[in-house]
């Protein structure tokens, strides 16, 4: 008996208003209306096979997957529709990226023909076997999940939304060199599952000051000053991260390890706050933010640096109507999935229009709301990867840009008198250092 293929596809046609075109000053007559014509299809995961052919319940992971997959639906329709009010005509079509109960594919290469961009699929193992065949397809493979930048290697018209991490750990040793020179560095590593930005870290650091030695006019101010060192801390420990800290000197602790080594960024936090006779600001991961026990007080007293991939501007009225506009087609408020597939999906509208109508003042198209895209090429004939970062820091009660903020003071080595106690004339009392090992029983 034969098998059905099922394919689960949903085809939309947004027709355009012509008075809507002339006002992104783009499109100025019928032939051109034609050019800025967008065709697009998404592979996500439905798992549509589970409730066709076993009726059971769905389990939590593929259930988890499906809820990711209509965020994607939610934010491509999204950013369907405000291109639609501005008169583009935009085709969409969506496919379960999952094969069916016989190991079946539920699209095949001609849903491709004709397509501008493919989105998905969002499964490694789904990804990596269509990879040839949309490449073959010529339309413009973007990639909504965090991949092995090995898999971009292949084709020119793959791109990985997700900012890619090393470009991140740049700007980090960009600003540790330019500002902490002569301050003590101290890098914390995690290992695990972060051992490859970890080694990223120190590799990229070590070509800098190699790369100073050489320039004669660099030399002593960052190779021969800069005091950096290393502790082999764990998941859940910061090792010997204590006996690194110099009383005497502006300590820099540095740590790349996300959210997978939340108990040693725990720990970190406690040996920082139990130290607080030393001057201490932290670089970390940007994933730090978004963990429950960083407290307003740890802000503060280590100047928290993070690199930033993309936030949302709450005081510009587009995007405050184009968030409005999410509300009325949901009555929620957009994930984050909804506004990474939404904002890709405008980047791709958008480089279609500067393929075919060259540069023009695009700016009066639709925005992204939260991600930014500045576009690297991996190697010749290579892929691309997102490198927009910059850093935020914790000043006076709030994340700022980092590049906006005024100089380090130059730091005071402290005084202390024969019985332990600090000597700060701005201060009528002494303070007992504990530390000191000169310090009086």
């Amino acid at each position: 008996m034969g098998v059905v293929r099922f394919c689960l596809v949903i085809v939309m046609c947004f027709l355009a208003h012509k008075s809507g075109v002339s006002q992104t000053q783009i499109a100025q007559d019928s032939s051109e209306i034609d050019l800025v014509d967008f065709r697009a299809v998404a592979f996500l995961p439905f798992f549509s096979q589970l409730e066709v052919v076993t009726g059971m319940p769905i389990p939590r992971k593929e259930l988890r997957m499906r809820e990711i997959a209509v965020d994607n639906i939610n934010g491509i329709r999204w950013a369907s529709e405000r291109l639609k009010n501005q008169g583009y005509n935009i085709e969409l079509s969506f496919f379960d990226e999952v094969v069916d109960s016989l190991g079946n594919p539920l699209w095949l290469s001609e849903d491709l023909i004709g397509k501008d961009a493919v989105f998905g699929p969002l499964q490694q193992n789904q990804l990596s076997r269509s990879l040839r065949m949309i490449e073959r397809a010529g339309a413009d493979h973007v990639i909504l999940t965090q991949v092995n930048e090995n898999m971009l290697m292949g084709s020119d018209a793959i791109r990985s939304i997700v900012p890619s991490e090393p470009f991140a750990i740049d700007l980090v040793i960009e600003d540790l060199v330019s500002k902490h020179s002569n301050d003590n560095i101290i890098f914390v590593m995690a290992g695990g599952t972060d051992s490859k930005m970890e080694n990223y870290f120190l590799s990229t650091l070590k070509n800098k000051l190699d790369t100073a030695k050489s320039d004669i006019s660099q030399m002593t101010v960052i190779s021969e000053t800069l005091m950096f060192d290393t502790v082999h801390g764990t998941r859940n420990s910061v090792g010997s991260l204590a006996e690194k800290i110099d009383f005497y000197k502006r300590n820099i602790v540095v740590s790349v390890a996300g959210r997978s080594a939340r108990s040693m960024l725990s720990n970190l936090l406690v040996e920082v706050q139990m130290n607080d006779s030393s001057q201490i600001y932290v670089y970390s991961n940007s994933e730090i933010r978004d963990l429950g026990f960083i407290d307003v007080k740890f802000l503060e007293r280590t100047h928290l640096t993070i690199p930033v991939s993309g936030s949302i501007d709450w005081s510009d009225s587009t995007t405050i109507n184009a968030v409005q506009q999410f509300r009325l087609m949901y009555k929620t408020d957009p994930s984050k999935y909804v506004l990474n597939a939404h904002d890709a999906f405008l980047d791709a509208f958008k480089r279609k229009l500067e393929r075919e109508l060259g540069e023009m003042d695009y700016s009066v198209l639709p925005q992204p709301i939260e991600t930014q895209y500045d576009w690297e090429q991996l190697q010749q004939f290579g892929g691309y990867v997102n490198k927009s970062w910059s850093l935020e820091t914790f000043n006076h009660g709030h994340w700022c840009q980092t590049d906006t903020l005024v100089s380090l003071h130059e730091f005071i080595v402290p005084e202390i008198d024969e019985d332990g106690f600090f000597i700060d004339p701005l201060r009528p009392f002494k303070e007992y250092n504990p530390r000191n090992p000169h310090a009086r029983d």
